[in-house]
């Protein structure tokens, strides 16, 4: 397990990486969590500040959160825990190795674009936003494209099957 703290948007952020296979798999972790974070943090109109968790994790750690929190017991890309208690926490990003391997490559696009995808998608559900209707959806996706287009990454909605 490795553990780092970085501090370059004005909220602070644990990275865990809980699957040593994420290493090989995606260089550079920290920088992308940045530039994600970075990108869509200016997006909000009303962004929260405090702590945030981001675990890169197993598909067998993410299908036992997955199982006992959302009661899917399969493996899924990312999952987010918004904070139910006052800052200075703002919750939890986890996103899984495998899943998110096999749907880069499904969608014939380089794992880091598909991560920081799962990433800005992550931090929006923390800030409130959904996609369990058409018109939330919209609302989300839009944030999502232009902060990806923002860091030279094509809107995922237009290019392949999107994952989320």
């Amino acid at each position: 397990m490795t553990q780092t703290s970085t501090a370059a948007l004005p909220f602070d952020i644990d990275i865990t990486v809980n699957c040593e296979d994420w290493h090989s798999a995606a260089q550079n972790l920290d920088d992308i969590v940045h530039k994600a974070l970075g990108a869509i943090w200016p997006a909000l109109d009303t962004p929260k500040a405090g702590e945030l968790s981001i675990a890169f994790v197993s598909d067998a750690d993410i299908q036992t959160l997955n199982r006992d929190y959302r009661h899917k017991d399969k493996p899924t890309n990312v999952l987010s825990f918004p904070s139910v208690g006052p800052a200075p926490v703002m919750g939890d990003i986890i996103i899984a190795l495998k899943t998110t391997q096999s749907e880069a490559q499904s969608a014939g696009k380089p794992l880091t674009d598909h991560v920081t995808h799962l990433l800005i998608h992550g931090f929006l559900h923390l800030h409130g936003y959904d996609h369990a209707t058409d018109n939330e959806a919209s609302v989300m996706e839009a944030l999502e494209i232009k902060a990806l287009a923002s860091l030279g990454i094509d809107n995922p909605y237009e290019i392949g099957k999107s994952f989320i």
